[in-house]
């Protein structure tokens, strides 16, 4: 795995983030965030330092921005390929017509944390 540098930015959600450790994540309003959905445009991953999912309760957490971040994989994805987030957060190889966050840095599977150098863009192939 590559080393691991992101800059954080600390965000708050109202949104249950127990067991959403390097997961990818969107702005839903000023200062907010959610899980990132299919495609959607990321801010980041979460960092493994994650909220107790507290109900009725703001928490700040620390996403990781820029660099090489890590994030959890939701499928196999191979080395040099644009990742983006799938429908529950997770990283993806990215398709036409979605937002991509980085490029996997190695080969990857279902379930791995692995490593991305954070490179936001949108995949156009036609």
């Amino acid at each position: 795995m590559q080393p691991y540098n992101p800059d954080i930015l600390t965000r708050q959600t109202n949104a249950n983030m127990t067991s959403k450790e390097w997961f990818l994540v969107k702005a839903v309003g000023d200062d907010d965030m959610d899980v990132a959905g299919d495609g959607q445009l990321c801010i980041g991953a979460l960092t493994n330092d994650v909220a107790d999912g507290s109900a009725g309760v703001t928490k700040y957490l620390p996403v990781q921005i820029g660099g090489i971040i890590k994030a959890i994989s939701g499928g196999s994805i191979t080395a040099g390929t644009l990742a983006m987030s799938d429908g529950s957060g997770e990283a993806v190889t990215a398709t036409d017509g979605k937002y991509a966050f980085g490029i996997a840095l190695g080969t990857y599977v279902d379930g791995e944390i692995g490593s991305f150098l954070w490179a936001p863009s949108y995949l156009e192939t036609s």
